[in-house]
């Protein structure tokens, strides 16, 4: 294959990574980010390799008043069958050999090291799929929670009012096998793969041969929303307002949105759902909470975690993926 410009680590960079190795040299991950969603989203086997089929209702049958001696029409429900798609996610990483031969044992900490950094990049990759995946705008995409949730009249979308820029969004899911849930191919597994490619020889641009340790990164992902009760969004949250008192011109008063966005959602679902904001907006709801008198937001135990915040029973988890710029739904 042929190489682009800081496609693979240089010398230099090299030497840039291992320079005073006197000092500490764990590398400081300011490039991670905080996307809970990954963490609780259950994933299931699809029926298909290229996608999953699936039947959605959308209509009861009739029910009717019978009389003596006369009979009753029969009815049937209506469905239809929906496919989802998959995205296939893959990033690769090679490091020449000899990098090994100058560096030794610290070359495996060096590979480690860029190893997870290409497994964030794939967290943060699948992430921002599960929100805004457009398979109309990129046919390798799936469509995201955004994109199925894309117009303030829809039932389950709720309008805060804000304009322009500056916007944001929160959701709310309630996970489960005939709701919404994670896909993976048919004969596949879940979740991020690695694979150790071992020593090869590839080519430079020039077309001339060398040896790379090679690294193979990937995850096939797709989403499915089986019952669009299960997901309720708020769309059009203006960031710079969040922190505004009570009162003041502009307010958003989240906990009013929070509560009615709850209530738009089936008793049976809402019971076990979570929700998922931006790290603005989580700030923003525990700012209006901190007042004496409020009783609504709590922090507890969930996911293994302690001190997450909690609204009525639900917790809230912050997603970085969830963009503080997003365009004003419509």
């Amino acid at each position: 294959m042929a190489y682009e410009k800081g496609g693979v680590a240089t010398l230099a960079e090299i030497e840039e990574f291992y320079k005073g190795q006197k000092l500490d040299t764990t590398m400081i991950e300011l490039m991670n980010q905080t996307n809970d969603i990954l963490t609780d989203i259950p994933f299931r086997e699809a029926n298909k390799t290229d996608g999953h089929e699936t039947r959605i209702r959308t209509g009861l049958p009739e029910v009717y008043f019978r009389r003596l001696y006369r009979g009753t029409p029969v009815s049937k429900s209506q469905f239809n069958r929906v496919t989802e798609g998959f995205g296939m996610l893959e990033s690769r990483m090679e490091l020449d050999v000899k990098e090994k031969e100058l560096y030794a044992e610290a070359f495996n900490a060096y590979r480690l090291s860029e190893g997870l950094a290409h497994t964030e990049a794939l967290r943060q990759k699948a992430a921002k799929l599960l929100f805004y995946g457009d398979h109309k705008q990129n046919a390798d995409e799936f469509d995201g929670l955004a994109t199925r949730y894309s117009k303030k009249d829809m039932p389950n979308v709720i309008d805060a009012g804000g304009t322009g820029k500056n916007l944001t969004s929160i959701y709310l899911a309630s996970w489960g096998p005939t709701t919404v849930h994670g896909l993976f191919p048919k004969h596949s597994v879940a979740g991020l793969k690695h694979e150790d490619l071992g020593k090869y020889t590839t080519a430079d641009g020039n077309g001339y041969k060398f040896e790379v340790y090679g690294d193979l990164f990937s995850w096939n992902i797709g989403l499915a929303v089986r019952d669009w009760r299960s997901v309720v969004r708020i769309v059009n949250i203006d960031t710079t307002k969040l922190t505004l008192a009570a009162g003041s011109e502009g307010y958003v008063d989240l906990k009013t949105l929070l509560i009615r966005a709850k209530n738009k959602m089936p008793e049976a679902m809402r019971a076990k759902a979570v929700w998922y904001a931006s790290e603005s907006v989580l700030t923003g709801l525990e700012i209006q909470s901190a007042d004496k008198s409020n009783v609504h937001l709590t922090y507890g135990e969930y996911f293994g975690s302690k001190n997450v915040p909690v609204l009525h029973g639900r917790p809230i988890r912050q997603c970085d993926a969830i963009s503080e710029a997003e365009t004003e739904v419509k």
